[in-house]
């Protein structure tokens, strides 16, 4: 059975790796030179470092699994972190029961309602009650106007832009019941996973994994098409050439998939309406560091990023020579003037308002930076989105498709791609049963 996958990051890697085991001939194509997709690294500080930041929830269980299989798990740290939230000039402890209580940004009462909107939405596991009320809708009717105004409304409209208003609440829930599922200490500790040596060992190892078990992997080898004949997948063109082939799996983004395959309207027009923002980052390394918090939610409508995330408050500065490493994160439309925006332009905004935050930042104490970007990061989720969610098999019979959007009600995340990666090998190795 010749396999084709299309896309090298951890969904494909992952797929490749198990079709391979199942017995499949199996060909990545990677149009990147590196292997990882988003979660793919860099040289940064003497030694390799995320592009984007990083890290896992002990509730990733897809992701953890994977890691205890590939004998990974000697490499992992788990660390407390410590989150933060900047309104109104000032920033304030987020991360325990009684930091929430304290938050003077909200009166009394509405503390307590941020509390148990958790609290309640933990304990809940029907999902599809939130598919038909937008996240602004449900908290403003359900919890309080002031939590929205204050809390979650900023921060969507950071992530989302002007599509936050129309956000379902069915990802607002995603992103809670997940969250809080992997605190401990009754919700007072949150615990984190990082691996030493960044996340590119994840990747190098699943890459090494799938090889040995028989996989040909093509990194700058971009597939222009998927050939088919009478209905049905007859390969892929690459350069020019095409690669004979009995059935491919695509994870890549919808609007990749459109480029590459004509499908029928219908299902081009489910398609079409999956859309994206894009993500971009200035990553740092510093003499100084900011402050104790790893992540700092920045909720000011006028701030060009979004979060503030200190590396070496999870990761020991001895990773990167005693420095300071800093993520900056934003998503944004591909559209937007800041997408756009040089690399010098986008540092001279950024660390504007970071002074604005921290006075005491210096960009003297920069010793190197980065930007980095993405078009096609954040799924934005609207009402329903069930009625357009893909299957993992499409209506072209040996063409199947595993991007972020197949993790709805789930969120975006490295477990996630791990289990798209689980799911469509596990299908496609079923349908190709000899």
């Amino acid at each position: 059975m010749l396999t084709g996958v299309v896309g090298g990051g951890i969904a494909g890697l992952v797929a490749a790796y198990r079709l391979s085991k199942a017995g499949h001939q199996v060909f990545v194509f990677e149009a990147d030179e590196n292997l990882g997709g988003l979660a793919q690294s860099m040289d940064f500080a003497g030694t390799k470092l995320d592009v984007f930041y990083r890290h896992i929830f002990k509730s990733d269980l897809d992701i953890v699994k994977l890691i205890d299989e590939l004998d990974l798990a000697p490499g992992m740290m788990w660390q407390e972190s410590k989150v933060s939230f900047y309104t109104g000039g000032k920033t304030y402890p987020f991360t325990t029961p009684m930091d929430l209580l304290s938050f003077p940004v909200l009166p009394f009462i509405d503390r307590v309602k941020l509390g148990f909107m958790a609290l309640y939405l933990q304990r809940v596991n029907d999902w599809k009650k939130y598919e038909k009320i937008t996240a602004k809708d449900w908290v403003t009717k359900y919890v309080s106007k002031n939590v929205y105004d204050k809390v979650w409304g900023p921060l969507m409209k950071q992530k989302f832009g002007p599509e936050a208003d129309n956000v379902a609440m069915t990802w607002l829930y995603g992103r809670i019941h997940s969250r809080v599922a992997s605190r401990e200490g009754g919700g007072a500790k949150e615990v984190l996973g990082y691996m030493k040596g960044s996340y590119q060992v994840l990747v190098d190892t699943l890459e090494n994994a799938a090889l040995k078990e028989g996989a040909r992997i093509m990194k700058n080898t971009a597939v222009s098409k998927v050939v088919l004949e009478n209905g049905k997948v007859k390969g892929v063109m690459v350069n020019g050439q095409e690669h004979i082939l009995d059935s491919v799996v695509l994870t890549c983004a919808p609007a990749i998939t459109r480029k590459l395959v004509s499908f029928d309207k219908e299902y081009d027009d489910r398609l079409s309406k999956m859309r994206y923002h894009g993500a971009m980052n200035l990553v740092m390394r510093t003499k100084k560091s900011l402050s104790e918090t790893y992540w700092l939610n920045v909720a000011e409508k006028d701030s060009p990023f979004v979060a503030v995330i200190e590396h070496t408050n999870l990761v020991p500065k001895e990773f990167y020579g005693g420095d300071t490493v800093i993520y900056l994160s934003k998503y944004l439309n591909t559209d937007d003037e800041l997408y756009k925006a040089s690399d010098e332009k986008v540092k001279e905004i950024f660390f504007a308002y970071l002074k604005k935050i921290f006075p005491h930042f210096n960009a003297e104490d920069v010793i190197e930076y980065r930007v980095k970007r993405a078009p096609y990061s954040q799924p934005i989720v609207g009402l329903e989105f069930s009625k357009i969610k893909l299957d993992y098999r499409t209506p072209i019979k040996g063409l199947y498709s595993a991007n972020m959007t197949q993790v709805y009600p789930e969120d975006r995340g490295m477990s996630y791609s791990v289990k798209l990666g689980n799911e469509v090998s596990a299908i496609m190795a079923e349908d190709y049963k000899s």
